[in-house]
């Protein structure tokens, strides 16, 4: 494998057609609640239950669009594999980079799915860090890569990620 490995992820049909699927089966399950839908007389239903109700569909729809623009995201991302063990990632539509190591706890390689942690060294903005002021966790399937690409990416992860970073040899 020549490094460094350039990988362009595209995003997937198939976690946003999943996605959509459980949140519509979400959707219809609150429709047995009679309060959520709004068939109780206006009497029934204090303005609590039915102000409950408007936040449990606001919920769902923000959870559904937050899900879909993660996986919409990654179209047009780019990930540098480094031989040492670092992987740069280039988001869509922005010149500055993110050089990060992979945690080594956080990598699961299964045969068609991927999760890893990126832990940024540099150029990280404070926005793409989630609350706990880390980056949130990288979930990627077969399908967000060329086939070759993703065996690469296995590879990778299982051999090069996580490594420690040397540190360079100071100069005599």
């Amino acid at each position: 494998m020549q490094f460094p490995v350039e990988l362009r992820l595209r995003s997937s049909r198939v976690v946003m057609a999943s996605v959509l699927v459980a949140h519509l089966a979400a959707a219809l399950a609150l429709f047995h609640v009679p309060a959520i839908v709004g068939v109780l007389p206006e009497g029934d239903a204090p303005v609590l239950v039915r102000g409950g109700a408007l936040l449990v569909w606001l919920a769902l729809s923000a959870s559904l669009v937050r899900a879909l623009r993660a996986e919409r995201s990654k179209r047009g991302c780019v990930l540098w594999l480094e031989e040492d063990g670092l992987v740069e990632v280039l988001p869509r539509a922005v010149e500055e980079s993110t050089v990060c190591r992979v945690d080594p706890r956080s990598v699961v390689v299964l045969g068609g799915v991927v999760w890893f942690r990126p832990v940024a060294l540099e150029g990280l903005e404070r926005a793409a860090r989630n609350r706990s002021g880390r980056l949130p966790c990288v979930m990627l399937l077969e399908r967000n890569l060329p086939a070759q690409e993703w065996r690469m990416l296995r590879i990778w992860l299982r051999h090069k990620a996580g490594r420690p970073v040397a540190e360079p040899a100071p100069s005599a």
